[in-house]
């Protein structure tokens, strides 16, 4: 794998530190074979050291990388088919995410799941929840809004920071509302939720754009006359 530029902050116009902690990372896609491999989209938390609490928002880390695969192995995009008959015959990359506890890997199919507006006894009782759960960690909680990621079970940590797999936001208004890239990952943090018999969310999918395969880089090929190998045809004499 090549290596990755700099992050970037992203500007933030709301009042909301959550709102100001993501970091995209992008990778050079002209480095890498187009059919060798796919795109991998990961997000990570960790502390910010600079700021007067390290810990609370911290700041998301998200990056695009090259997972290497052969013709032979199964895909990682989860269809059970080979990578030659699946996501290598196209001529885009569909990118894909890791599951919950890294059991694998899903197609990137970012959604939401919006439940109706809670009462302030119930906004108390999902507090209280979701504090205890070891699976959670909150990274906002102020008196009209509170902000979970979702770690998962066991947790995932690399140099980069520990992996998230989604995100639950109670909002000013009392909407709790569910963020994940793909089927997998939501239905992991609705399964989460269920004890509290929350109804059922409104659900949004967002479009997802296929990302474009680079021309195949060609073999540089020696060219001679007939008369032998070796010899210059007359372009190169």
């Amino acid at each position: 794998m090549g290596g990755m530029p700099e992050a970037c902050h992203v500007a933030g116009g709301s009042e909301s530190a959550v709102d100001r902690f993501d970091l995209p990372l992008t990778y050079d896609l002209s480095q890498v074979d187009p059919d060798s491999g796919v795109l991998v989209v990961t997000t990570y938390w960790r502390p910010r050291p600079q700021d007067p609490d390290p810990e609370r928002p911290g700041e998301k880390l998200t990056m695009l990388s090259y997972l290497p695969t052969t013709a032979e192995q199964d895909c990682p995009c989860g269809s059970g088919q080979r990578f030659a008959q699946c996501c290598q015959a196209l001529s885009y990359w569909h990118p894909l995410c890791p599951n919950p506890a890294m059991e694998g890997y899903s197609c990137v199919a970012p959604q939401t799941a919006t439940f109706a507006l809670l009462s302030a006894q119930a906004r108390r009782e999902l507090r209280a929840y979701l504090n205890a759960d070891e699976r959670l960690y909150c990274v906002e909680d102020a008196p009209n809004r509170a902000f979970w990621i979702h770690w998962g079970d066991p947790t995932v940590e690399a140099p980069e920071g520990m992996l998230c797999f989604g995100d639950i936001e109670l909002r000013p208004n009392g909407a709790l509302v569910v963020g994940a890239l793909s089927e997998r990952r939501m239905a992991a943090l609705l399964d989460l939720l269920r004890p509290l018999d929350l109804g059922t969310p409104q659900l949004q999918r967002d479009p997802v754009s296929p990302v474009e395969k680079p021309p195949r880089k060609q073999a540089a090929r020696r060219s001679h006359r007939s008369g032998g190998p070796g010899r210059p045809n007359r372009s190169q004499a």
